[in-house]
């Protein structure tokens, strides 16, 4: 399937992942990939200006939800996994390591989507067992330090604080499929034909 035109925009926020080779673990533990990943950040917004709305590092991929004021999404995604990949190859001595291909990436426009893609990002330590709640995993932006948060240009829509509850009422599988099927489109877009169910999940409140 060929590859999306990219869309440079400066108004709205783009979720954004990428995985490495063959689904294959991080060759660094995750605590290390993780400081990586805030220097890369730090690293790439020194080139390429962006907001960082929101991240999260498995241990195999990542997801990231960033707004580009100066519509330069490429600019900061090169650097970013340029420099990330270099520091996992130093550390580990694997030279080939690698992502598996260019950035998956989406424009997400409506702002009730929004808040939900915020609680998908966070869950995603949550459906993969690795804890119970989002706030207890440690590789997420939810743990960024205010000196940190400041180094990254770390600017989220909304506060985890400010509704708990919210983040934390997880997704069913149906709803997660519904997400994992929204993504692939150049904007975030909710099919029509969802349940009551699955429409009420979407709910902000």
């Amino acid at each position: 399937m060929p590859r999306p035109k990219l869309i440079r925009q400066s108004k709205f926020p783009y979720h954004v992942t990428s995985r490495t080779n063959n689904k294959v673990p991080f060759p660094v533990p995750i605590y290390k990939a993780w400081d990586f990943c805030k220097e890369s950040l730090i690293y790439a917004g020194k080139h390429a200006k962006v907001e960082v709305n929101c991240f999260v590092l498995m241990n195999n991929h990542y997801h990231l939800l960033v707004t580009t004021p100066c519509e330069n999404i490429d600019h900061f995604m090169k650097y970013f996994n340029m420099r990330f990949s270099i520091l996992l190859r130093k550390a580990s001595g694997h030279i080939n390591h690698r992502f598996s291909n260019r950035y998956k990436w989406s424009i997400v426009d409506d702002e009730q989507y929004l808040q939900n893609v915020y609680r998908y990002i966070f869950q995603n330590p949550v459906r993969a067992s690795v804890v119970e709640k989002c706030i207890d995993y440690p590789y997420s932006s939810l743990h960024f330090t205010h000196f940190e948060s400041k180094l990254i240009n770390y600017r989220p829509h909304f506060h985890y604080a400010n509704d708990k509850a919210f983040y934390e009422r997880k997704f069913s599988s149906n709803t997660v499929n519904i997400f994992k099927k929204s993504f692939k489109y150049r904007y975030f877009k909710i099919s029509k034909r969802i349940s009551t169910f699955e429409k009420e999940e979407f709910k902000i409140r």
